[in-house]
C-alpha cells in the first residue's frame, strides 16, 4: 500500500511551526510522498524547515482555504504520477496539534471501504472531517472525484465552505456508491463534533491522536472547556510545541483554575445532548452564567 499526502497550511504568521513539523515527520510513517501547500507565501527560511521532511513545496497565495490547497496539491500529483504511483490520497491539513500516538495502529482500524477519514462529524449531516481525509485509487482516479476538485473556489462564507466542499465531498462520493469508515471507532452514538465537545474522551479512551488547535487557543469557549488540558496529553508528545505555538496564537489568557472541575463536568454534559438542546444550553451559559466559559 502505497500512499501520497497534500498536506494544507496557514500560517498567520507565514511561518512553518515546530508542531507542523513535528506531525509532518510522524506523517511520514505512513505517507511515501507528501506535498505541501500554504496558502501564503512563505519566505526561504521557512521552507528551509521542510527539506528532507515534504516531497514538494507549493506557496501560493489563494482564499480557497484548505480545500483550495488541496486542489493545488492534488493536480500536481496527478500530474507527476498519482494514478500510476500510488493506491491511496490524503488530504491533511495544520489545523491538529499531534500526532498524539503512533498513527499505524490507528489507521489500522479501518474497515474495507472506499474512502475514510480520523473521525465521523454529526453536527450537521453525517461526514467525514476534512482534516483527515484519505481517498483509495478508485475514488482519486474518477471522473466524479476530479470535477468536486476542478470545481473549488474561493467562498465568503464559511458554511459554505463546510457545506459545499467538507459535508458536500462525503455526500457526493456516497450518493455515487463509494463506502466510507473512520478510524476513531466510539461506542457511544454522539450527536456533535466529537473533536470539539468530546475532545477529552476521544484523546484519553479512544486513543484519538489529533487535538484541534482552536480548543487550546480559546475559540471554542462556549462548546467546551480547555481546564486542565495538560494532563490529557500523552507524555510521548512534546508538549512544549503546545506551549510554544499557543505563545504566539493564544486568543485570550485564560484562568483555566476558576470552576475546573465543574466546567469539565458541565461541559462533558453538553457535549452529550443532541444538536438543539445542546445550543439552548450553550447560549444559556453563554448569555446567563459566561462565568463557566474560559
Amino acid at each position: 500500500m502505497k500512499r501520497a499526502a497534500v498536506f494544507a497550511h496557514y500560517d498567520k504568521d507565514n511561518i512553518v511551526d515546530d508542531y507542523v513539523i513535528y506531525y509532518l515527520k510522524s506523517l511520514k510513517e505512513i505517507f511515501d510522498k507528501i506535498v505541501f501547500v500554504s496558502c501564503r507565501e512563505i519566505p526561504n527560511n521557512e521552507k528551509i524547515k521542510l527539506y528532507g521532511i515534504v516531497d514538494f513545496i507549493i506557496c501560493e497565495n489563494h482564499n480557497e482555504y484548505d480545500f483550495g490547497s488541496y486542489k493545488r496539491g492534488y493536480f500536481y500529483l496527478l500530474e507527476n504520477g498519482l494514478e500510476q504511483d500510488f493506491d491511496e490520497l490524503g488530504f491533511i491539513n495544520d489545523s491538529c496539534y499531534g500526532p498524539l500516538y503512533p498513527l499505524k495502529p490507528i489507521i489500522n482500524q479501518v474497515g474495507d471501504c472506499d474512502f475514510w477519514g480520523m473521525t465521523k462529524n454529526l453536527e450537521w449531516q453525517e461526514h467525514i472531517q476534512s482534516f483527515f481525509f484519505v481517498f483509495k485509487k478508485q475514488v482519486f482516479t474518477s471522473k466524479i472525484f476530479k470535477n468536486f476538485m476542478e470545481s473549488i473556489k474561493d467562498e465568503t462564507d464559511k458554511f459554505d465552505i463546510i457545506n459545499k466542499y467538507e459535508i458536500g465531498l462525503s455526500k457526493l462520493l456516497t450518493d455515487n456508491g463509494f463506502k466510507f469508515d473512520y478510524a476513531i471507532k466510539y461506542k457511544r452514538k454522539y450527536h456533535s463534533n466529537i473533536t470539539i465537545f468530546k475532545w477529552r474522551e476521544a484523546i484519553l479512551k479512544y486513543k484519538m491522536p489529533l487535538l484541534k488547535c482552536s480548543i487550546l487557543r480559546g475559540v471554542n469557549t462556549f462548546h467546551t472547556t480547555i481546564a486542565d488540558w495538560e494532563s490529557v496529553i500523552p507524555k510521548d508528545y512534546p508538549i512544549e510545541l503546545i506551549y510554544k505555538n499557543l505563545e504566539r496564537t493564544k486568543v485570550k489568557d485564560i484562568d483555566l483554575k476558576r470552576f475546573k472541575i465543574f466546567r469539565i463536568w458541565i461541559f462533558d454534559f453538553v457535549g452529550n445532548l443532541r444538536k438543539t438542546p445542546r445550543r439552548i444550553v450553550s447560549n444559556f451559559i453563554k448569555y446567563c452564567l459566561p462565568f463557566l466559559s474560559d
